[in-house]
């Protein structure tokens, strides 16, 4: 039973990027017409909603942002139950989620929004991270961009190492990414990779985060890649098959940077044509990933206490992050 006479406030602060979703285990407060006796009110940053009776068991409620203010009020008669309630801290903005890239496309696919138009391209920066959680000894494909099945950009790994085509030119950047001698230059911990191609040079251009590298790659030159294509992460062509691992802060530039460029890159930079941001894509809902310690993420904060906590503990003023029963 809640005592009589309280009047409790809880606020809950989740970080930029995650919206806070309240679930109510129990609910049993004293019902009247307009709640107008006791009833539990929550504000969700743009509307607020009042409750009493036993109408909120079972739901569950989002933030519009990243904050939720929930009050409680008790007047001096008629005691109930009272409330249980959990709380999750949720990702929204992909910053703070990788994505799986899916194995087959019966699954779902990871490709670019139709809002995103890419132009023609002379020259073209690329920049994200990945992991490779099972070595292929086929060909793989971390991204691919398509027009009718025709494969005109991609990069991945096939019998040369890893390559990045133009056109169906192979360009093979294995001279960049493997200086220690290894034969995969993904692992089970994200490593970033920039590439930097421009139709006026023979060489193309390789950054990863401790290194800046030219690759020779004559016959891309004097190329031109169409536009109105399509980005997968991933491929499904025929003869290559996806990279098996996940992706994360991909970025597309229509220009090609320099190494100073490239160096100061920032989590603020966005990518002119593609960037890492939920307008530009269509993920499968399975595909998204929260992850707390991402390079452009915001962390997470520690999990809050679950002892219930009620107002005549906190002498009728319940500041905090706790949900009383």
């Amino acid at each position: 039973m809640y005592p009589n006479s309280q009047d409790c406030k809880w606020t809950i602060r989740a970080p930029v990027g995650f919206i806070i979703q309240v679930t109510f285990l129990d609910f049993d407060i004293e019902e009247a017409q307009n709640c107008m006796y006791d009833s539990l009110s929550i504000n969700n940053g743009e509307t607020v909603s009042k409750f009493c009776g036993i109408t909120a068991k079972g739901l569950s409620f989002n933030s519009a942002a990243n904050v939720m203010i929930i009050t409680f009020g008790s007047d001096f008669s008629i005691q109930k139950k009272g409330f249980s309630a959990t709380y999750n801290i949720v990702a929204v903005s992909l910053r703070n989620q990788k994505v799986a890239i899916p194995q087959n496309q019966s699954s779902g696919v990871v490709t670019i929004s139709s809002k995103v138009s890419v132009p023609s391209l002379t020259q073209l920066t690329v920049c994200f991270e990945a992991t490779e959680t099972n070595s292929s000894e086929g060909n793989w494909r971390a991204f691919s961009y398509q027009t009718s099945n025709r494969d005109l950009l991609s990069f991945g790994k096939d019998t040369h190492g890893h390559v990045l085509s133009v056109l169906g030119v192979p360009c093979i950047l294995d001279p960049a990414l493997l200086s220690h001698g290894g034969k995969e230059f993904f692992t089970e911990s994200f490593q970033q990779l920039c590439i930097i191609w421009n139709n006026r040079s023979e060489q193309v251009f390789v950054s990863t985060k401790n290194n800046y590298q030219a690759v020779s790659c004559p016959d891309a030159k004097d190329l031109t890649i169409p536009g109105n294509g399509n980005l997968t992460l991933g491929s499904y062509l025929t003869g290559t098959v996806p990279l098996q691992g996940d992706i994360y802060n991909f970025r597309l530039w229509d220009f090609a940077m320099d190494s100073s460029t490239v160096a100061n890159l920032s989590c603020e930079d966005k990518g002119n044509i593609i960037n890492w941001e939920n307008d530009f894509w269509n993920i499968p809902s399975w595909a998204r990933k929260a992850e707390s310690n991402l390079s452009c993420g915001t962390s997470l904060p520690t999990t809050p206490s679950t002892e219930p906590t009620t107002c005549e503990k906190l002498a009728g003023v319940c500041q905090g992050t706790n949900i009383p029963q």
